[in-house]
């Protein structure tokens, strides 16, 4: 029990050291494709494998720190005015990285929960990897529409209460299909290797 603590604190360590550097160190953790629209984040397939090999704890405490980091960005040092607007706003910076961990947990390890090997778990890892980084756009826009619907204009000019969803997804989807894309191909390359030493460390 205590060999299993240890290696579940030693990992949370890690991915949270992780989280803290892809977040600071430009072009690693955000990659900016155009200087005014938020950048596209690889910072989901931190707290994707976290989710995978720390199930729902520890999925959703990375997306917790991710959020918390997301929001302190926001406020000292926003790379864009998308970010500026929206995650300044706790609840669109912290709810979607919670669910992302907590998604992706869920996925892989609630799903045909007794195959932890062979080509399903490969199927699995990809399809944590892709609904967890879908959670992320999806519950930003969602959020977003219920926060700015109101007062639309501000996010994105031209837009009005009932079209701000619609030009939401549009503007999102060039995100919201790589970083898909990354999950669906990162998560099961290193979740399967880290799988495999997850389960050599258990049987020592």
């Amino acid at each position: 029990m205590r060999t299993h603590s240890t290696h579940t604190i030693t990992l949370l360590g890690i991915f949270g050291a992780l989280i803290i550097l892809q977040a600071y160190v430009p072009m690693v953790g955000y990659i900016r494709l155009f200087p005014a629209w938020p950048a596209i984040s690889t910072i989901h397939l931190t707290v994707i494998l976290a989710g995978v090999l720390l199930d729902v704890p520890g999925g959703a405490t990375m997306g917790l720190l991710w959020g918390v980091v997301s929001l302190i960005k926001a406020y000292t040092a926003p790379g864009d005015p998308m970010t500026l607007l929206l995650f300044q706003n706790p609840v669109i910076a912290i709810v979607p990285r919670v669910l992302v961990g907590v998604v992706a947990a869920v996925v892989f390890n609630h799903v045909f929960k007794s195959r932890r090997s062979g080509r399903l778990t490969t199927v699995k890892l990809s399809l944590a990897g892709i609904c967890g980084a879908l959670t992320n756009t999806a519950l930003v826009i969602l959020l977003t529409w219920l926060f700015f619907a109101q007062r639309a204009s501000s996010v994105v000019p031209g837009a009005d209460a009932g079209n701000l969803g619609l030009v939401l997804a549009g503007a999102f989807a060039i995100n919201a299909v790589a970083e898909a894309a990354m999950a669906a191909v990162v998560t099961p390359v290193l979740g399967q290797a880290l799988l495999v030493v997850q389960k050599r460390r258990r049987a020592k």
